[in-house]
């Protein structure tokens, strides 16, 4: 499969229209974050740090991300980021409303 690769170097909000592409922070000067659309099942999301800046995937505010080493949900509307160069995610819904870490690598954060 080829996917549609986005540097994004400020925040962003992802539609599902995008769904199956990947979204990067190469080139980024500061913190990027990214909102996801409404976990629908079926949608699905990569991300990639390419800059030595945060890099967040925000959920709706009513949805949670499954946390990548424990698979147990965050917390609602609590974005996944991380800012360590080299470091990916995959973002899959599978049940509407959540969205699950179904690979990665490198430490990827919930927020508190």
């Amino acid at each position: 499969a080829v996917f549609a690769v986005e540097a994004h170097t400020a925040g962003d909000t992802l539609t599902a229209a995008e769904t199956g592409s990947c979204h990067t922070n190469t080139g980024a000067g500061g913190a990027v974050v990214l909102v996801l659309p409404p976990a629908t099942v079926g949608l699905e999301y990569l991300g990639g740090v390419g800059a030595a800046q945060a890099l967040r995937f925000d959920p709706d505010g009513t949805e949670v991300i499954c946390l990548p080493s424990t698979g147990v949900p965050g917390g609602a509307g609590k974005y996944l980021g991380c800012s360590t160069v080299g470091c990916t995610v995959r973002l899959l819904c599978m049940v509407a409303g959540v969205w699950n870490v179904m690979g990665y690598t490198g430490t990827w954060v919930a927020e508190a």
